[in-house]
């Protein structure tokens, strides 16, 4: 199975687009690369990685530009290379890996957590809350390297990325460790909500827009593309034991119906920030 990275989910996103709007099936493809209609359909899949001649001749057989193909093919070549993912940050899953890869990249995230604060607003007690729950998958986790990795992630807030995060009531309210960790994690909330790039959003039990898809968890990743490709817009669905990344531009227009109605159940700026106020002073 091929490793899922960000610059083949932009290599795939653009080879898509131009069979979408090129019209050429993949024989025809696959004719003029001389191999099986198969290899197309993996390349395209992403079950097979594309070496720089097969970008190069299947732009060409889409009718892309000269300046198109060359973009791409600096990409493929690119492919074979692995991000440092040793010492604490081998704590993350091969599933997890693309997840950190899309925050460090892009320059937009849309994030809505039911019963959980999302990892970029936790804080270190919250973590270590976290972590001592034992997994009933048998994944094993080092508390002080896990907690290390994800604050070292958090640091993608201090650049340009505007951050929008919906949070359910409900994870306000669940408890992780005790009443003092989090009184912290809410008062840490409130920190992260000044900040001009960030906004959190609560979703309250009681709202009037009440959505049937309240019990969702997902997060929008927009990764600006590199020269003339394709921005790249993927949404992210957590498993517990993998992760689902979804870049079809059918499935993701879904997903920005369903953020919409999400947006529409949950309170706004002002009365979110007074909101997380009033259940950080009940941990008091």
């Amino acid at each position: 199975m091929t490793t899922k990275t960000v610059p083949l989910l932009m290599l795939n996103n653009e080879l898509n687009r131009l069979k979408r709007e090129s019209g050429v099936k993949d024989h025809e493809v696959a004719d003029y690369l001389g191999c099986r209609g198969t290899k197309i359909n993996r390349i395209l899949n992403m079950t097979s990685r594309p070496s720089v001649g097969d970008v190069r001749m299947m732009g060409e057989a889409y009718g892309a530009s000269p300046e198109l193909i060359n973009v791409m093919m600096d990409l493929a070549r690119n492919l074979g290379k692995k991000g440092d993912w040793t010492g604490y940050k081998a704590v993350y899953r091969e599933s997890a890996r693309m997840l950190i890869d899309l925050e460090a990249r892009c320059d937009r995230i849309r994030v809505t957590t039911a019963e959980i604060v999302y990892g970029l607003l936790q804080t270190e007690g919250y973590i270590r809350a976290l972590s001592r729950k034992p997994s009933p998958f048998g994944f094993t986790f080092n508390e002080d390297e896990t907690v290390k990795a994800r604050l070292e992630r958090q640091a993608i807030l201090d650049s340009g990325l505007m951050a929008t995060f919906i949070v359910s009531e409900s994870a306000l309210r669940r408890v992780y460790g005790d009443h003092t960790v989090m009184h912290e994690q809410l008062r840490h909330l409130l920190e992260v909500a000044n900040r001009p790039n960030v906004q959190i959003l609560v979703r309250p039990f009681a709202s009037a827009n009440q959505t049937s898809y309240a019990w969702l968890s997902f997060a929008m990743f927009h990764v600006p593309s590199p020269g003339i490709l394709t921005p790249l817009d993927l949404v992210h669905v957590e498993q517990y034991d993998d992760a689902r990344y979804i870049d079809d531009p059918t499935l993701v227009e879904g997903y920005e119906r369903l953020w919409g109605h999400l947006q529409a159940a949950a309170l706004g700026p002002v009365e979110s920030i007074d909101f997380i106020g009033k259940v950080a002073e009940e941990y008091k």
